[in-house]
């Protein structure tokens, strides 16, 4: 090639470019790399540096460490390497982001170092198109709804829809095109959704709605769609981008949970309004009967009374129960653990004491004051476990030791009984929904309702072999004080 051509070539790159012989003179530039020196100031494209001096001695001499570490890379290829390199730096006076390409070049047996700067931002936008397909393919293959609209033309038209929109919608992309989005909309679409969408368009701001929308078919779906704005290099609005999801199935459960708590709520009424307060008559007039019931008829009052009691505990259960079904996402509280504890082996004694077998509850006398994380009815917890040690024993004499445990973390409550115990083969599900006591004719609720309430409170219930006879429930919760002490 002529030296003029190649000249000629040179200045026609847009990149700055020159060429350093074996001594780190330059010895060519090119029109861009004069023109940037002249109205920048960076070392490594220095204007105070002629074609005759050391360029590689200048940049030895800076104290810039990315000037370094560039003369180092020169050094080294005029020195006989020949990998090339390449190295980002910034524009002193603008914070622009600049690369610098680092090459050797033998030439009549002699070596020459070339250097090629260019902009960052030049190099990712030719990069930006070289990914452009692969680009174009994630927004076509994606699995939500993709849209894109023109705000400055008339009614913001669609102008891109991918395929997953066509699948969401019914509408085929074609017919899509050209058209506003809000064909979309039916006659039973809310319009409050749709005017903060309208909103959040003349203010240039993203928005997430669900809305209800209408395929061609006329069939209803619940489409969730977020707008967004988008803005060029210098800030302005060229377009919006839509995502949208077929959230119908979503919205249903939620409208099939709403009405099962409604429901509920009924059931929990009936359950702890009605039922509880019949049981509660029941009880109070069996009381007022107890000194007339003959030694004849004794067993058959124990009988009634348990019934009755079981039945009364069994509501508090349910509806406890029902209170956990109704509620996704409980929030938990600091809830002193004695007073809780000690109310419910009160509330057992009473209940009891119409039974021929003698009852002895032991170690409510000496509870630590403690605070565990919990909800109002973790009362329930400690009133099943103790309820299950009085209905399932067969001793002529029930024997009930409550004892604590406590950590650094965590409660540990052990309620321990004298009664027939649980197998090993039953205790992994003993707490299952449904199970119940050995030779119970319970309804197995409340183990159920105590594993449940134990996890809702970030604890864990199980159920131990008690020495020499029966078993120990054990209840693990989590501490919400700092410190305790025993009262």
């Amino acid at each position: 090639m002529a030296p003029g051509l190649m000249r000629e070539v040179l200045d026609a790159l847009p990149d700055r470019v020159a060429v350093l012989d074996e001594t780190g003179r330059i010895v060519e530039t090119n029109a861009a790399w004069r023109a940037f020196a002249t109205d920048h100031d960076h070392p490594l494209v220095p204007a105070s540096v002629s074609e005759e001096q050391s360029y590689l001695g200048a940049l030895t001499r800076s104290e810039n460490e990315q000037v370094s570490a560039v003369a180092a890379h020169l050094r080294s290829l005029l020195d006989g390497d020949d990998d090339e390199r390449t190295l980002a730096y910034r524009a002193d006076d603008d914070g622009r982001g600049l690369r610098i390409h680092l090459a050797a070049v033998l030439r009549d047996g002699d070596r020459y170092a070339v250097l090629a700067h260019t902009d960052r931002a030049r190099g990712r936008q030719n990069g930006a198109d070289v990914d452009a397909s692969l680009k174009q393919r994630a927004m076509d293959e994606a699995p939500i709804g993709i849209t894109i609209a023109d705000p400055e033309q008339p009614d913001m038209p669609v102008v891109y829809a991918n395929d997953a929109f066509e699948r969401i919608t019914g509408y085929p992309v074609e017919e899509v095109l050209g058209r506003n989005c809000r064909f979309l909309q039916g006659p039973d679409t809310d319009p409050e959704p749709v005017a903060r969408m309208r909103r959040a368009v003349d203010n240039g701001e993203p928005v997430t709605v669900e809305v209800r929308n209408y395929r061609p078919s006329g069939e209803e779906f619940w489409n969730q769609v977020t707008i967004a704005p988008l803005h060029d290099e210098d800030g302005e609005l060229t377009h919006y981008v839509g995502f949208q999801q077929d959230v119908t199935n979503r919205k249903q459960a939620e409208r099939d949970l709403a009405t099962e708590r409604d429901r509920l709520a009924l059931l929990n009424q009936i359950v702890r309004h009605d039922i509880r307060n019949d049981m509660s008559v029941a009880l109070g007039w069996g009381g007022e009967l107890a000194e007339r019931i003959g030694p004849e008829d004794e067993d058959a009052f124990e009988r009634i009374m348990t019934a009755a009691t079981h039945t009364k505990e069994l509501t508090e259960s349910v509806g406890n129960l029902i209170d956990i079904l109704g509620t996704t996402d409980p929030e938990l509280e600091a809830v002193c653990l004695a007073p809780v504890l000690r109310t419910e082996v009160d509330r057992v004694r009473s209940n009891f004491d119409y039974r021929s077998q003698s009852l002895t509850i032991r170690g409510d006398d000496d509870l630590p004051t403690v605070d565990v994380w919990a909800t109002s009815i973790l009362s329930s917890v400690f009133g099943n476990l103790l309820d299950n040690a009085v209905f399932h024993n067969d001793k002529p004499a029930i024997e009930i030791e409550v004892d604590t445990e406590v950590s650094d973390a965590t409660v540990v409550v052990r309620i321990a009984d004298n009664g027939p115990g649980v197998p090993d083969a039953r205790k992994p599900a003993i707490f299952g929904r449904g199970e119940k006591g050995l030779g119970s004719p319970g309804s197995g609720l409340g183990l159920y309702l105590v594993d449940n309430l134990a996890e809702t409170y970030g604890g864990a219930v199980w159920v131990e072999d008690n020495d020499p006879e029966g078993a120990v429930f054990c209840v693990e919760l989590r501490r919400a004080d700092p410190e305790s002490h025993s009262t």
